[in-house]
């Protein structure tokens, strides 16, 4: 069995905006947070739902992908929703 390479914070947000356009079915506007932790790597990623005039009030949601260390998708649920001119 090969021993699969150990994924950096580059190859992760690489392979998180893939799959998220993949599994979502639409482009990821942008990554919002990485961070690693023992069990592996949790990834955020914004994806516009509804687009608005003036662009402030777009709608947007944000999924959570956990991959393990080599980069494995593991699971994803959409953690909330925002509007883009949104402070928090």
């Amino acid at each position: 069995m090969l021993d699969e390479k150990r994924m950096d914070i580059e190859d992760i947000q690489k392979k998180v905006f893939s799959v998220a356009k993949e599994l979502l079915k639409q482009e990821p506007e942008s990554i919002s947070a990485i961070e690693r932790d023992e069990k592996g790597w949790k990834v955020q990623v914004v994806v516009l739902e509804r687009k608005a005039v003036p662009d402030k009030f777009d709608l947007l949601k944000i999924f959570e992908f956990n991959l393990n260390e080599n980069g494995k998708i593991l699971g994803f649920k959409q953690i909330k929703k925002i509007q883009r001119g949104d402070t928090d």
